[in-house]
């Protein structure tokens, strides 16, 4: 083969294109394109020798033309050369080679009318050997007899099968000898030279082929299985995903993966569907279309993945069956939680103990309840491979199965509100299929511990004790659970009576919540409490005698003194004074704090009626707080 390369280094933009199922292939140096691929293999050695030095060996160097073929000097004496290549096909083992291609240039020619060169596979060699030392040839791999673009040519020889043979063979090296045929090897017309800048070049064409993973198979969100009885599978049934893999970087992102499906026992029904622009180490997917699956049929379905040249084995055969029929809707009584058409209410503080029942339908495997209603049972596509991932039905929450199917299943439950409440269920079956909705309404009683502030008004900065106590008709309390601001759950166990005590140290500026529950001894949960307090951002002031009664009624008197404690603005911690005033709009006066930011003043009425104390912090700076504290309180008339 004769071809002319455009001078661009050593391989250039070389294009070829093969008829490998129709795809046109470009080497290196075009933009990356399905497999196969083209790539430059290393070379080990280049080099001639020359029967007139026959104990040297030339290697290839800079600006120094191959010779090739006879050629005589000006002493008269005769050389006759060989030029030998040595590549490097490590780099190819577990690849699948299309072909391979040696090149030369030609620099000069002694008669362009006359062309006759060929190549040699040899003995590989590692270093370039002398006319004495010649490697054994082992096959005549292609030549070129034509004279045609003399003496600037590039010649191409298709030594494809050699590079298949080698790489089968786990052969690191390959040699090659390019000499003029025996006829015409002592006819100097047919000497030429090599171009030492082109050398001698061997582009491969390889392909890794892509790998399936039988270990990652996956269907309607499962792994795969051949066991008997096979899964029933429903929603996702038609969702097929199967990893492959591909070690060419120019695949990774364009695999196709192919995904056959047939009936049991009917193969020749089988169906192939195709997914495109799969990714290497990512699972690939196929929806199967609306109806290809039947309801109640089983089936088999594997999977490969191809690259565009070649495909990898057919995976093991998975298994399932389809099941596209919901079950029927279940019934539902309780033996202590009256229905509310009976006009009875349950019990307080007992557990409510349901029977669901399937009446007798088989396609029935268990129930699913909640006391807030029943969503959407899914699945989610979080795979570490991005494979969809599904759960068991009956490990979903408040699921539980049936005693056969068909049949029934009491469970236990404590209600989570008050007052009129419903209670959902509805029937699973094997594959996770769904029933219509029953609802059994009853009458709750309140259950929610009673929460109070034992120590006064919280205070910021300082302990706040609460104290729990059952709701009417709980008996029986052992503990309380308690979430302080949204953290995590603590327990305090309860006295005799059933109460706990639970205290903090009131630290954040903007509040506190509480949420409590009782447990009692029979199993019964409460409904959940919730308490909250709210700081004021501006400065605390507390009175031993002139309090704000919730009644508002007259405190102290005329000539009876009483103290005022200020304190701090929720998150101050520098507060050194306070300016207060008990008579509206007079100037303020200034007290000192105390290392704990706090100050104590002594006031004595000399009215009676109502008073407007109005306070304000001090910073180190002397700015006031931004907020004022206006603590309003009637004083006595006297007696």
């Amino acid at each position: 083969m004769i071809v002319t390369w455009p001078r661009r280094g050593l391989i250039g933009a070389l294009a070829l294109t093969l008829g490998v199922s129709g795809l046109a292939l470009v080497a290196t140096g075009s933009p990356a394109v399905a497999a196969p691929h083209y790539e430059s293999a290393p070379s080990i050695q280049i080099g001639w020798t020359d029967s007139a030095t026959p104990r040297k060996a030339y290697g290839w160097n800079d600006e120094t033309h191959m010779p090739l073929g006879t050629s005589v000097d000006d002493a008269g004496v005769s050389h006759t050369s060989r030029v030998y290549a040595t590549f490097d096909l490590s780099a190819y083992e577990g690849r699948k080679i299309y072909g391979g291609t040696v090149f030369i240039e030609e620099y000069s020619a002694a008669d362009c009318g006359k062309r006759a060169i060929e190549i040699w596979r040899t003995k590989p060699v590692s270093t370039t050997p002398t006319w004495n030392s010649a490697p054994e040839p082992l096959t005549k791999l292609d030549e070129v007899l034509t004279p045609e673009w003399c003496p600037k040519a590039t010649l191409s020889f298709d030594v494809g099968a050699a590079v298949q043979d080698a790489v089968a063979r786990k052969q690191r090296r390959i040699t090659f000898e390019i000499r003029v045929p025996e006829a015409n090897e002592s006819d100097p017309a047919y000497g030429r030279r090599l171009n030492w800048y082109r050398s001698v070049g061997l582009t491969t064409q390889y392909n890794s082929v892509p790998k399936g993973d039988n270990a990652h198979l996956y269907n309607g969100g499962f792994p795969c299985t051949q066991f008997r009885p096979y899964p029933r599978l429903a929603g996702f049934a038609n969702v097929l995903q199967a990893l492959g893999t591909d070690a060419d970087p120019d695949d990774e992102y364009r695999l196709t993966s192919e995904f056959a499906i047939w009936p049991t026992g009917d193969a020749a029904a089988r169906q192939v569907f195709t997914s495109q622009h799969a990714i290497s180490g990512r699972v690939h997917t196929a929806n199967l279309p609306a109806g290809t699956l039947v309801d109640g049929k089983s089936y088999a379905w594997q999977a490969r993945v191809g690259d565009g040249a070649d495909f990898s084995a057919w995976s093991k055969k998975c298994f399932f069956t389809y099941d596209d029929t919901s079950p029927t809707a279940p019934t539902v009584a309780s033996a202590n939680y009256p229905a509310t058409d009976t006009g009875q209410q349950a019990p307080a503080g007992v557990p409510g103990v349901f029977t669901f029942s399937g009446g007798g339908n088989k396609d029935v495997a268990g129930f699913q309840y909640s006391w807030n209603g029943l969503g959407v049972n899914t699945c989610a596509a979080t795979g570490d491979l991005g494979q969809l991932v599904c759960r068991d039905p009956f490990s979903l929450p408040n699921t539980v199965r049936a005693d056969v199917p068909g049949g029934s299943a009491t469970v236990t439950l404590n209600p989570t509100g008050a007052g009129p409440q419903q209670l959902t269920v509805r029937s699973l079956d094997l594959a996770g299929n769904i029933s219509a909705q029953t609802v059994y309404k009853t009458m709750i009683p309140w259950s929610a511990p009673d929460v109070r502030v034992e120590n006064g008004d919280p205070q910021w900065g300082q302990e706040v004790v609460l104290k729990f106590a059952p709701a009417a008709g709980v008996t029986g309390v052992r503990e309380y659970e308690i979430v302080l601001d949204n953290g995590d759950r603590e327990t305090r166990q309860a006295a005799e009576d059933g109460t706990a005590h639970f205290s903090f140290i009131a630290g954040n500026p903007h509040g506190h919540s509480v949420r409590v529950r009782s447990n009692s001894d029979n199993g019964f949960v409460s409904t959940e409490a919730s308490w909250s307090t709210y700081f004021y951002p501006g400065p605390g002031v507390k009175s031993d005698v002139y309090v704000q009664p919730p009644d508002g009624s007259p405190v102290g008197g005329v000539g009876v003194a009483g103290t005022f404690t200020f304190s701090p603005p929720p998150g101050w911690t520098d507060t050194v004074a306070y300016r207060y005033s008990f008579v509206d709009g007079e100037e303020l006066t200034e007290i000192a704090a105390d290392a704990n930011g706090r100050a104590t003043v002594t006031w004595t009425p000399t009215t009676s009626g109502w008073v407007l104390l109005t306070v304000y912090a001090v910073k180190p700076d002397g700015t006031l707080s931004e907020y004022g504290n206006w603590y309003s309180f009637e004083v006595a008339a006297s007696s």
